[in-house]
C-alpha cells in the first residue's frame, strides 16, 4: 500500500520549542483497504541527539509510518456493512477506528467471498469481519 503525506502539524509549547508533530497519512489498497491516520510523533519517537526542528517533512512522516503498524491491531470494529445483490451477500465493508494517544486511525474494508475461505458470506459474524482483516493488514503491513 501507498501511504501519501497528507499533512504535518507542529504543537509549539510556550517557550517556542515544537514538542510533537502529527502526521496526517492516507493510503488506499486496491479497493479494499482505505486508511486515514493522523500519528502524533513525540520526543520519544526521535532518535537520541535529534529534535523536531531538525527533520524535514519526509523524515517526519517516515517515523509516523513506522509508528502505524505498531498501532493497527489495537483497531476498534465500528460497524460492518453487507451489500447485497439478487438476494445473495456479494461483499460487506468493515469500519475500523483508533483513537488514543494522541493517534487516530479509521480504516474502511471491503471484503468479498474469497477472503472467506471456510463459510459463505452469508453466514460470517463479527469475529470473521475482524480476522479477514487482520489477515489484509497483515500482507499490507507485514509488521503489524
Amino acid at each position: 500500500m501507498e501511504l501519501l503525506n497528507t499533512s504535518i502539524s507542529y504543537s509549539i509549547d510556550g517557550a517556542g520549542n515544537t514538542s510533537s508533530v502529527i502526521a496526517g497519512i492516507r493510503g488506499e489498497s486496491e479497493g479494499r483497504l482505505t486508511i486515514t491516520a493522523n500519528i502524533t510523533i513525540y520526543p520519544a519517537d526521535l532518535d537520541k541527539e535529534a529534535t523536531f526542528d531538525d527533520l524535514s517533512k519526509k523524515q517526519l512522516f517516515a517515523l509516523a509510518t513506522k509508528k502505524l503498524p505498531d498501532l493497527l491491531p489495537d483497531l476498534t470494529y465500528t460497524n460492518y456493512q453487507f451489500f447485497v445483490q439478487n438476494d445473495t451477500p456479494v461483499r460487506v465493508t468493515a469500519y475500523s477506528n483508533l483513537s488514543n494517544n494522541g493517534n487516530y486511525i479509521t480504516l474502511n474494508s471491503t471484503l468479498d467471498q474469497s477472503d472467506f475461505k471456510d463459510k459463505s458470506i452469508g453466514s460470517i459474524g463479527y469475529e470473521d469481519v475482524k480476522a479477514a482483516v487482520k489477515t489484509i493488514l497483515s500482507q499490507e503491513f507485514p509488521t503489524s
